[in-house]
């Protein structure tokens, strides 16, 4: 078969596997090409090597791209995020749970037995998979017959329908290296620019360098033009280099792109809701305005706060002057937090950025400039939040693609 499929598969992670096995299991024979010596090496690192293969929840709101919203939910919606999790369950055999984060992870904690279910319905359905074959050059045929696909290792091979699932740049050590992006340029797609996303930040601020291990719960307001673009709140944590945490890595997208229009970023710390803060710092009596924040915050970051609103630890609520409190609290509500720039590739999640929607048949993922090319997963220009999303966007598009070249 590998020399004769009817359907290859270029990239072997989450969306091309999911692919695989649905063109597969439409009687199709399928070829799946992978760069690395083993599939699946995205998925064998995330979640600190557990795979949060989906969240509990999902929305599109919880999903950004530069096109349209509503192909983008069309997409998502074609497989419910519950159907999802019975095909991982029942299909598949991986018995999953719900932490209290919302992420669903498999109960063995372990990434490994993902990458090994997938594999072993692969085989089930017929598709062949193989590895540390980096595809070169993909062109259309001179015969209007599909597609001829180059290896680096010489090989030549010919199909009627190519599935696109490269990925994007991301993570460089698991092999995703842009080549797909390329590929699909030359056949003659436009990229939207892409850029890191799900990234720590960083900052030039030695004083938050010294912070470093710092964690706590945090509201973040990305502005642009002085108007709130975007809230999240979650888990922040203070780096050698700079920020991180859940909700960094959320609102982090808005400061990978051109320099020149960067956001500005704000904190309030402890994640509470709005004017909190001026009632605990109200509150009066014998205790410090210390110790009224170190029961939200931890010691050091509490101190670095009341340094720099200028207050001393020792001072009582009841004495507490009003210019001091109204300095304090807007510290601990609108912190600006100093970000100069973000770790990159190396360390983002994901990539933002892609081939755009506009440029895809959503009922198929099929090209709508190159009969038989179908995309999916992280090639698309969209990226989902932190806690499973990007997964859900990359096992819906993928089987939808899958299901489209099987019938073709």
């Amino acid at each position: 078969m590998s020399d004769n499929p009817d359907v290859v598969v270029v990239g072997a992670g989450a969306a091309g596997l999911t692919a695989a096995i649905f063109a597969a299991r439409g009687g199709k024979r399928v070829l799946v090409l992978e760069t690395r010596p083993q599939p699946g090496a995205k998925i064998r690192v995330s979640g600190g090597g557990r795979c949060n293969v989906l969240p509990s929840r999902a929305e599109p709101d919880d999903f950004d791209t530069s096109g349209s919203r509503h192909a983008m939910r069309n997409i998502l919606l074609s497989w419910p995020l519950d159907a999802v999790r019975t095909f991982f369950e029942r299909d598949l055999g991986v018995a999953l749970k719900t932490e209290e984060t919302g992420k669903v992870f498999p109960v063995s904690d372990d990434a490994r037995e993902v990458v090994r279910a997938l594999l072993e319905a692969c085989g089930r359905s017929g598709a062949e998979i193989r590895g540390g074959a980096r595809v070169t050059a993909l062109r259309l045929r001179g015969d209007g017959a599909g597609f001829r696909i180059e290896t680096a290792d010489g090989d030549v091979l010919h199909a009627p329908r190519v599935v696109l699932s490269t990925g994007g740049l991301s993570l460089p050590k698991t092999g995703s290296d842009g080549a797909g992006l390329a590929m699909a340029r030359r056949l003659g797609h436009s990229v939207v620019p892409t850029r890191p996303a799900l990234v720590p930040l960083t900052t030039d601020d030695e004083r938050w360098r010294e912070l470093a291990g710092v964690s706590c719960g945090a509201r973040l307001t990305v502005r642009r033009d002085d108007h709130a673009v975007e809230n999240r709140t979650g888990s922040l944590l203070v780096s050698h280099r700079g920020f991180t945490g859940p909700v960094v890595l959320d609102v982090s997208r808005h400061f990978t792109g051109d320099e020149a229009v960067r956001p500005g970023l704000t904190v309030q710390w402890g994640g509470g809701g709005a004017g909190d803060w001026e009632t605990v710092l109200c509150s009066g009596g014998r205790g410090t305005v210390a110790g009224a924040m170190r029961e939200r915050l931890p010691r050091r970051l509490t101190a670095f706060l009341l340094e720099t609103a200028g207050v001393t630890a020792e001072t009582r609520l009841s004495g507490l002057a009003r210019a001091d409190r109204n300095r304090l609290v807007e510290i601990l509500e609108r912190y600006p937090l100093p970000v100069s720039g973000h770790e990159g590739y190396r360390t983002a999640e994901v990539t933002a950025g892609g081939v755009p929607l506009a440029e895809v048949a959503t009922a198929s993922m099929e090209s709508r400039l190159v009969p038989g090319l179908f995309l999916c997963g992280e090639m698309l220009d969209v990226v989902g939040r932190l806690g499973g999303y990007n997964f859900l966007w990359a096992w819906t598009s993928g089987r939808r693609a899958g299901e489209a070249a099987g019938r073709a």
